[in-house]
């Protein structure tokens, strides 16, 4: 179950040595007045300590790919060793607490978390309910993430619900036990008195913790419906991976995160009433469920084993999160809960969303993956000048599928590259893969060179939706109607690309910003006023009517300008300068409808069926 972090346990084993692996971790968590929004934590250590030691808690929590400053909500820190002595300690950063252990055999941590926020990535406590988001409430030794963990919570009088992914110590209810603190971290907890639904898949337990759900929904559908998903899901990848599963349905919000065998997922209940929404949020728990594949096994080297003080950076968040949204209403639609036509209007709609949004003119998906963590795990960007790396990576995963069927006629597909993905480097390697290795895994399906669709990732290249979506038998149209502001018609990108990684100290906090790069033309549409001037692909733009240019900016201009405009371009050709002056066009907005052909070949036909194929 924790097989993607054996690595870092062996090692830490190792050179811990046989004294320190002796060691043991326990915590204790009370609620003594939930209505305050308080937890209280008790940490032992049992085992031999040195002169110092040092207590550290996370900056961030796995799946949210953004610093949350959890320690900032610490308070009432105070240390004893095992005969109730206090012990001197003092902050070192701002995650740690470096404590005078003077080689004591026993120490005793106690401190207090502030949890106010009801939010799938922090601690929350109320009068009737409580959520553990763990990287926030349980503090590790500096090094030794490698150690075994248990936890006792100590509910509330009336309260009756501890959900969580982590398995109870045998013989008890209330006390959990974490084989290492990666695991630990990775393992939420739902607490108060909410109901139970469970059902079962090749014999392995599934639960759904409801909170805060009104008694006109069908709890028995959802059951049910959530069954045929995680049926369709394991039958795809031919395994269970984990010994129980928990959705935490966590209550009111917008919101989800997954884990190694749980999901937490906030989301307004009302939806559930009405058969669209339903249908939507059914997509929703698709993908937080498939993630127990994509992410938490087959991953990227970033995504663990994890540096919990400083962002982990990677481009492959399009293949995390992006092939997730992609799957998640495929899944839905494979089980039977979605109609074809249904499956194809959301990926219709996805694609007129994310062409119409100026962002993809400037932002590659791979550089929106970098950009999460300053973004707040990839939602707070501003779309007028960024993509989503959900929204583009869903397209590319279509693109990608598709021509791996056509490649190797139809006798592969993603499907087959992310089960090799699981086999390879999740159960044979134990570890993430290398960007290199995800694009070899997906080439060695399709039998051919796959460098068009990997270079859509990595450029503002307009893709050639046409010609992918015909490899399943399907017509893309696509119309022009007018729309406000000018139209430009080029793509470009930053140049030189700025790493976030260089906007964040070693614990997350920002220095000062860098000056806007000049931008990289990567496309130009035929017939585009920008043609028209002279430009081509190749060319940095470097000012914007006198001012240095950036993508708001461009923005800015597009938006108020109007049919007949003139804007002036500086730019680099070869390393001479040059300026152009740009007539604008009356805006336009491009409407894209899928449709299957009306004649089909016999491969494109029998990609058709076997791509979006239902269980029985």
């Amino acid at each position: 179950m924790a097989g993607i972090w054996v690595r870092r346990a062996a090692l830490t084993a190792s050179l811990l040595g046989a004294a320190a692996a002796a060691q043991m971790v326990g915590f204790s968590v009370r609620m003594a007045q939930p209505e305050r929004h308080e937890y209280q934590v008790t940490m032992r250590v049992a085992g031999r300590t040195g002169e110092l030691t040092d207590f550290e808690m996370p900056e961030w929590m796995p799946g949210y790919y953004g610093i949350l400053h959890y320690p900032e909500y610490v308070s009432h820190f105070r240390v004893t060793d095992g005969g109730g002595r206090a012990l001197g300690w003092e902050k070192t950063t701002a995650y740690t607490w470096r404590v005078v252990t003077d080689h004591a055999a026993a120490v005793t941590v106690r401190y207090d978390v502030a949890a106010t926020r009801a939010f799938v990535a922090t601690n929350y406590l109320g009068a009737t309910r409580g959520f553990i988001a763990p990287p926030g409430l349980f503090l590790y030794i500096h090094g030794k993430l490698g150690l075994p963990a248990t936890v006792t919570v100590h509910l509330p009088p009336g309260w009756t619900t501890a959900a969580t992914g982590l398995a109870a110590v045998p013989g008890t209810k209330d006390e959990f036990r974490a084989p290492d603190f990666d695991v630990l971290y990775d393992s939420p907890w739902l607490l108060g008195t909410q109901p139970t639904v469970s059902f079962s898949v090749r014999g392995v337990p599934h639960e759904i913790v409801l909170d805060q759900m009104p008694a006109a929904v069908n709890r028995a559908k959802m059951a049910t419906d959530l069954k045929r998903i995680v049926t369709t899901a394991t039958d795809m990848m031919g395994t269970v991976p984990y010994r129980k599963y928990v959705f935490l349905m966590i209550g009111r919000g917008d919101g989800g995160i997954e884990h190694l065998n749980s999901a937490a997922i906030s989301f307004n209940a009302g939806m559930l009433l009405s058969p669209r929404s339903y249908r939507s949020w059914l997509g929703y728990a698709a993908h937080e469920y498939f993630h127990n594949f994509n992410v938490k096994r087959i991953r990227p080297l970033a995504l663990g084993p994890f540096d919990y003080e400083t962002p982990n950076l990677t481009t492959m968040l399009w293949v995390s999160e992006g092939l997730e949204v992609y799957y998640q209403d495929l899944l839905v639609e494979r089980a039977g809960l979605m109609s074809p036509r249904q499956y194809l209007n959301v990926l219709q709609a996805a694609l007129n969303e994310f062409e119409n949004a100026p962002g993809h003119r400037y932002q590659s998906d791979t550089e929106s993956s970098l950009d999460s963590w300053s973004t707040s795990s990839g939602v707070g960007a501003n779309r007028a000048t960024s993509i989503s790396y959900y929204d583009n990576g869903a397209l590319l995963g279509a693109m990608l599928d598709f021509a791996i069927r056509e490649g190797s006629h139809d006798r592969h597909s993603l499907d087959s590259a992310m089960r090799y993905l699981y086999r390879t480097y999740a159960v044979r390697d134990r570890r993430g893969f290398t960007d290199a290795e995800f694009e070899q895994a997906c080439e060695r399906e399709a039998g051919t060179s796959l460098a068009q669709v990997f270079s859509y990732a990595a450029t503002t290249a307009e893709p050639d939706y046409a010609k992918y979506f015909a490899y399943a038998g399907l017509k893309l149209s696509e119309t022009t109607a007018p729309a406000p502001g000018a139209y430009l018609g080029m793509n470009t990108q930053a140049l030189p690309h700025a790493a976030p990684a260089a906007a964040f100290g070693g614990r997350g906090r920002r220095r000062g910003a860098a000056p806007p790069p000049p931008l990289i033309i990567r496309s130009l549409d035929a017939g585009s006023p920008a043609r028209a001037a002279g430009l081509a692909v190749g060319d940095v733009l470097t000012q914007l009517n006198g001012q240095p240019i950036t993508p708001a900016a461009l923005n800015a201009v597009l938006a108020s300008d109007a049919d007949g405009s003139t804007i002036t371009l500086a730019y680099r050709r070869g390393g001479a300068a040059h300026t152009a002056t740009v007539t604008l066009a009356a805006g336009r907005r491009v409407a894209y409808t899928l449709a299957p052909m009306a004649h089909p070949t016999p491969l494109q036909a029998a990609i058709d069926r076997a791509w979006m194929a239902r269980i029985p």
